[in-house]
């Protein structure tokens, strides 16, 4: 078969799951408006904007994967995006993500949601209060975002990243926006303090995603930033449906790139800019980054998902310099070489080989892509292999995540979807999010019916994180939607078995980004990487966890790969708790036992 005939059968194929999708849920890529939105003044083309209320959950069911536990957790908070100013802004669909982290050094992962803003009627933006919700046990959560500081005006946010940049224990928090980003450190637990300008991180423009990460090998964690756009209100542009002719927000493509940053920590919370020296490209519209040592050569790489330009991916030389290899490594764009409108990214070890595929989330009409490492930096798309084309071809991919949800030590995944535009579009602004089971490690199943109430219901999903709230050894989700509230939902899985690890690095960065765990006896998919970044805007939580061990009740041998090279033993841990690994306190070894 010619290599013509085999690309026409795979379109017939993609076609063919697409269409059979949407026969079972009745509905069209040119469904009708969710919501309608009506024009009030010819002379602007000002619409309101209502979100569809009609559309109540089903009963939660004791076999469903996750449960919905908002109400009772004390997180309220919503999102706000200054869409009712009726501006048709680039910035107000973009929604912002949320971020795990234990800020108290209790053992319990706190909670950190994003406001974004509101815009007013002459186009300037302020930013929404953030609201960090302390962990109290059995998912019950407290507000106490004015209590430690963080009550404080930030301008219009999208992304957070959490690292410890002092190698102090405490996780800081850096905030992006479209304005003035900004860089938060951890007094003790205790307070927040803003040390933007002092730390020497400046980045006032539009900045999304963002991840922490030793690059240049000296123990402490540097940082990378995305841009998007170079927009702004008075140099925006009316944009409208070429159907209907009403104002729509205008497509990216419409504006320049924004570049990305490399800052190098100097310590003391001080940063150098080393965007130039360090080889990034210029320009971008990165929307998504993921940081791990994808080729196991020991030095941190870097993937961004850009948006409707090629993704890129930074070889790292271990020096805080890179090489871009997206075109030779295969992972610009789709099967094709094609650039894709890219928001979301994850990585994960999805068919136990111990290398970590990715996976990006896309606009609509185009698949997500799935990439499976095969090694020395060399990537192959197999998003129609792995059963992934099709069904989320009508969709606007955001957040996403593996997780091993059904605990049985693979990676399954998570996507969120949601539009972005008002008009122009061929599906729902509201989407269904999606969860598909790790099929042994060569496929995956949709289950999306099974995974709760909360998922039968089409939302406008942006972020995600994953994390472990009530220490249980099964990994729960929280979800922010666009003008939505923060959604907690609880893994309803119960482990029989199951281990995990906070890493602490000495000679490595304290976060020991990079580095790489594996427990004995052996369980399938025995090996978990500590990386950094993933899923769209957000941060999760950074313990790694095991489970499904082959025996139950007995202690394990782990063996850990820092990211300075030393390898170490840690003899009978045991089961069915977290554990904190440092470098250096276990015994240095040269092979696996």
């Amino acid at each position: 078969m010619n290599r013509s005939s085999r690309t026409s059968i795979k379109r017939f194929l993609v076609l063919r799951e697409a269409f059979f999708f949407l026969f079972l849920v009745g509905c069209t890529p040119s469904a009708q408006d969710i919501p309608e939105s009506v024009e009030t003044s010819p002379a602007d083309h000002r619409v309101e904007f209502q979100l569809m209320s009609d559309h109540a959950p089903r009963s939660s069911r004791q076999t469903d994967w996750f449960l919905d536990v908002t109400t009772k957790s004390g997180v309220n908070f919503t999102h706000q995006s200054g869409r009712k100013a009726g501006l048709f802004t680039m910035p107000e669909g973009f929604g912002a993500g949320v971020a795990v982290l234990d800020y108290d050094s209790d053992g319990k992962m706190d909670l950190l949601c994003l406001g974004g803003g509101t815009i007013s009627p002459d186009g300037k933006f302020s930013g929404a209060p953030c609201g960090l919700f302390k962990n109290n046990g059995d998912f019950q959560f407290t507000d106490v975002t004015e209590q430690v500081g963080l009550n404080v005006p930030v301008d219009y946010s999208h992304g957070v990243a959490i690292g410890d940049i002092e190698n102090d224990g405490d996780p800081d928090i850096l905030i992006t926006a479209f304005g003035q980003s900004r860089l938060f450190r951890n007094e003790e637990g205790t307070r927040f303090v803003d040390i933007t300008e002092e730390s020497g991180i400046s980045l006032a423009g539009w900045h999304t995603a963002c991840a922490f990460g030793d690059v240049n090998s000296d123990g402490l964690t540097d940082l990378y930033v995305a841009g998007y756009l170079q927009w702004s209100f008075e140099e925006d542009q009316v944009c409208k449906d070429p159907e209907s002719g009403r104002r729509d927000v205008c497509m990216p493509g419409n504006f320049p790139d924004a570049q990305d940053h490399l800052f190098l920590n100097l310590g003391n919370g001080k940063f150098r800019e080393a965007t130039s020296d360090a080889g990034l490209l210029p320009g971008g519209k990165g929307l998504g980054v993921v940081l791990e040592d994808f080729d196991r050569d020991g030095s941190l790489d870097i993937y961004v998902a850009n948006d409707v330009i090629r993704n890129y991916f930074y070889k790292g030389h271990g020096d805080g310099t890179f090489a871009e290899t997206a075109v030779l490594g295969g992972l610009v764009g789709n099967e094709f070489g094609a650039p894709e409108g890219s928001m979301g990214v994850d990585a994960a070890d999805v068919d136990g080989d111990g290398f970590s595929e990715l996976f990006v989330t896309n606009y609509e009409n185009e698949d997500n892509s799935l990439y499976r490492n095969e090694g020395r930096g060399l990537f192959n798309h197999q998003t129609v292999a792995f059963g992934l084309s099709g069904l989320v071809r009508p969709y606007v991919g955001f957040g996403t995540l593996f997780l091993d949800a059904d605990l049985n030590n693979l990676p399954d995944l998570i996507i969120g979807n949601g539009h972005i535009t008002y008009h122009n579009r061929q599906s729902d602004f509201q989407q269904p999010s999606m969860l598909y089971k790790n099929e042994n490690g060569k496929r995956f199943g949709n289950v999306s019916d099974q995974a709760g109430a909360w998922f039968s219901v089409p939302r406008v999903v942006r972020g995600m994180a994953r994390a472990d709230f009530d220490n249980d050894g099964a990994i729960d989700l929280v979800i922010s939607e666009w003008e939505g509230p923060i959604s907690v939902l609880k893994n309803q899985h119960k482990a029989n078995s199951w281990i995990g690890f906070t890493l602490q690095g000495s000679a490595s960065s304290r976060d020991a980004i990079g580095a790489r765990v594996q427990i004995f006896p052996l369980p399938r998919f025995h090996e978990r990487t500590l990386r950094s970044g993933g899923s769209y805007l957000s941060s999760s939580d950074p313990r790694l966890l095991f489970s499904a061990l082959q025996k139950q009740s007995e202690p394990v041998d782990v063996r850990v790969e820092w990211p300075s090279g030393q390898i170490e033993l840690y003899s009978e841990m045991p089961p069915n708790q977290y554990h904190r690994l440092v470098e250096g306190l276990g015994r240095p070894i040269l092979d696996t036992p």
